[in-house]
């Protein structure tokens, strides 16, 4: 699993240097990379282009035949509760986050000096499905199932990651953290497939539309950008201890 992550950041921040600005010029087989020169004045332009031809593959789970990578799509979320009152619960479990594949980036800017890295990235659509489960706390034989989808459209993430050298058998590595990190959520809705209903609900059926799609928003956004999050900085730091900081960022006179 550990080289399913590697290869692709590998191939991201290395293979993107000394090719054609055009997608078609980069090789998905046996290509030798210069990586991206630290010194250039296109470095950024450098860095996008990379991130955004080999994206697509992290989704696939496969670049070319000798290399694999592990797909983003979807993201596992754990389960969580959305309300919790003295009369009735709700949770929201199962969950799994498509869209990704449909995420592209749109600024890149560096300083390479001090090892910082900015990225930003818009999503045009992101659904979270799970099964939704609601009952009342003093009699939970009284409750509701149903299958949920929540959908964001129209979103952006931007991160800020701040690197450092370190030294490993005589050479020079880079390990990078994430300092910062934004988002703004675009339109969202809720909706449910059906429902499944049991004991004597409809006396209470009042309390369980009450709360059915209330209040989603801040706990599918939290613990999505904790995973997010959470795996960027992982995969960066994986791959970049593969390779000397040189072999990413060389420097050309």
């Amino acid at each position: 699993m550990r080289c399913r992550w590697f290869s692709w950041t590998l191939l991201l921040l290395v293979a993107a240097g000394g090719v054609p600005a055009s997608v078609a010029g980069f090789s998905r087989i046996g290509y030798e990379a210069t990586g991206c020169p630290r010194n250039s004045p296109t470095l950024n332009k450098c860095i996008e282009r990379a991130i955004q031809y080999y994206i697509s593959y992290m989704y696939s789970g496969s670049i070319n035949e000798q290399t694999s990578v592990l797909s983003l799509d979807p993201l596992t979320l754990p389960d969580a509760t959305l309300i919790e009152n003295e009369d009735v619960v709700s949770t929201f479990t199962g969950r799994q986050t498509t869209g990704f594949r449909s995420m592209y980036i749109t600024d890149v800017r560096s300083d390479i000096t001090r090892l910082e890295f900015y990225f930003k990235f818009h999503i045009s659509a992101i659904d979270t499905v799970g099964s939704y489960h609601a009952r009342l706390l003093a009699r939970p034989e009284i409750a509701e199932w149903s299958h949920m989808t929540y959908s964001i459209r129209n979103s952006s993430i931007q991160m800020q990651l701040k690197g450092h050298n370190y030294d490993n058998d005589d050479r020079v590595y880079l390990k990078v953290n994430v300092s910062d990190w934004s988002q703004q959520i675009g339109d969202h809705t809720v909706g449910f497939r059906w429902f499944t209903m049991s004991g004597n609900y409809s006396q209470f059926s009042d309390q369980f539309e009450q709360i059915r799609g209330r209040d989603i928003l801040p706990v599918v956004e939290r613990d999505l950008v904790g995973a997010l999050q959470h795996r960027f900085q992982h995969l960066l730091n994986e791959i970049l201890r593969l390779a000397p900081y040189e072999r990413f960022f060389p420097t050309i006179y």
